[in-house]
């Protein structure tokens, strides 16, 4: 007789772009050994959702459960499990964040082979995973999760989602910002606020965001710009001016792209000092291929540094202190402008592929 199921619920399964998210009622077995079972309270919603509702990214071989951001309430520790990733003790309805990021450093990329044993992401939707869009959440060993602090909210945790890892790798791979050097960040998405954030924090001279909407360009002067360039009212030639002028004619010590638009970054290059460095935060998908001007790059001893994703699993462990100790004072929880039910976890995705959410987050325990 097979042994009943330790918990039942829901999981939502993305087959391919143009075809309706699959709801399955899944039943959940005890967590193994050094795993961990969570009770989904947040899953954040990705632009990287979007891309693969639009097929921006390649359709996988076999049905995946995903939604990589999450907050997750412990409902059972395997055994062997008494601490978190970062070794702070857990128990049983402790709130924690997580994502599909292992210890060991797998990257969560987006393009491991489904039913890969190595890779946490993305994970066939016929087998328990660390997915956030679901009822209940399956860590399996190794996976990151770190606890969040009594009194600090799990919305500021979530708020900027995965953008904020990624924002937080692309610093340690820039190196960061020298005091009183001036920053241009393009896009204030979540991927463009949470690099104005850390931006602010290393105290640059000036620190200069070209973004739409315009509500989104008041939170990034809430997170520390200067100065705010519409995009959507100003040209390349207007917004290259009033760089100049408010630099002396140097132009920017650093550019941090976070647009995701491969139009962006001869406009980024363009608007780089002499010495520069151009951190490419968001073009990960969507037409390669770009034009660069080699001569002028090598001549203005220019730096150019890609990053995707958390440099390392104690990325994560930041975002919690970030929330912790800025969260409230910078109304993180203010940048989640949306929230829905697991059902309409497609109507989320949408939100944010349109740009009408700063974030959307979906709540499972609502519905």
């Amino acid at each position: 007789m097979a042994d009943a199921p330790f918990r039942e619920g829901r999981r939502i399964a993305f087959h391919a772009a143009g075809e309706p998210l699959e709801f399955r009622e899944v039943e959940i077995p005890a967590p193994e050994p050094g795993a961990v079972l969570l009770r989904v309270v947040i899953g954040g919603v990705c632009g990287t959702d979007a891309h693969r509702l639009n097929g921006d990214i390649p359709a996988p071989p076999v049905p995946v459960a995903f939604g990589h951001e999450g907050v997750g309430r412990i409902e059972a520790l395997g055994e062997g499990v008494t601490t978190d990733t970062a070794g702070e003790p857990v128990a049983v309805g402790d709130l924690v964040y997580f994502s599909p990021s292992k210890v060991d450093g797998f990257p969560v990329a987006g393009s491991a082979t489904p039913g890969d044993d190595n890779a946490p992401w993305p994970v066939p939707a016929d087998r328990p995973s660390v997915a956030s869009y679901q009822d209940w959440a399956c860590l399996a060993k190794g996976v990151g999760f770190f606890r969040i602090p009594d009194g600090t909210s799990p919305e500021a945790v979530i708020a900027f989602g995965c953008a904020m890892p990624t924002a937080i790798g692309g610093m340690t791979r820039l190196g960061g910002v020298k005091p009183g050097q001036t920053v241009v960040v393009q896009g204030c998405g979540p991927v463009g606020l949470s690099a104005t954030l850390l931006a602010a924090l290393d105290g640059p001279g000036q620190l200069i965001v070209i973004g739409a909407p315009d509500d989104r360009l008041r939170v990034a002067e809430r997170l520390g710009a200067t100065t705010v360039l519409p995009l959507e009212s100003t040209t390349r030639e207007e917004r290259a001016a009033k760089i100049s002028e408010l630099t002396g004619g140097r132009m920017a010590d650093v550019v941090i792209e976070a647009t995701g638009k491969i139009g962006a970054f001869d406009e980024g290059m363009s608007l780089l000092a002499i010495e520069g460095r151009y951190l490419v935060l968001g073009i990960y998908s969507g037409p390669p291929m770009a034009e660069l001007n080699v001569v002028r790059m090598v001549n203005f001893s220019q730096q150019i540094i890609g990053n995707l994703g958390a440099a390392r699993i104690e990325d994560m462990k930041t975002v919690v202190e970030l929330a912790r100790d800025h969260g409230e004072r910078l109304g993180f929880a203010d940048l989640i402008t949306h929230r829905f039910p697991l059902a309409q976890a497609a109507d989320a995705i949408r939100a944010v592929g349109s740009g009408t959410a700063i974030k959307a987050v979906v709540l499972p325990e609502t519905g």
